[in-house]
């Protein structure tokens, strides 16, 4: 069950970074990578997105930056949870998106033991990103 409402989380979060992300014309060449990677980027509210993008760390926007669009919400998320080890976050995410992607294409049901354990495994050989 807490697998469900951090799922929620997630996706909440990755609901309000979307509003919040379109960019402006002034904008760095980076914040604009980063936005051609949400779902709408021609709506929303462009100051508050050009904002929020300014006041990421160099840390932060290098996560983003550097990670395929589909992963980019994830460190999005752990800046959203105030994580404090950044890096770990973001590493332990991508290892399980990455692995639920391994093992949904190696045929394993959703909520099957066998997903369970192919994805386990997965994290634990997983070299982090970063």
């Amino acid at each position: 069950m807490r697998i469900f409402v951090q799922a929620f989380m997630l996706l909440g979060a990755v609901i309000v970074i979307s509003t919040l992300g379109a960019a402006t014309a002034t904008a760095q060449p980076t914040y604009e990578e980063f936005r051609h990677c949400l779902d709408s980027p021609t709506q929303g509210n462009r100051a508050a997105g050009d904002g929020w993008w300014s006041r990421r760390s160099a840390q932060e926007q290098r996560y983003m930056i550097e990670l395929p669009c589909e992963e980019k919400y994830i460190v999005a998320i752990c800046v959203f949870l105030y994580d404090p080890d950044l890096k770990g976050c973001t590493n332990k995410g991508v290892a399980r998106f990455r692995a639920d992607r391994h093992c949904a294409a190696q045929g394993h049901e959703i909520l099957s033991a066998e997903r369970a354990a192919c994805s386990q495994e997965y994290v634990a050989n997983f070299k982090p990103v970063f």
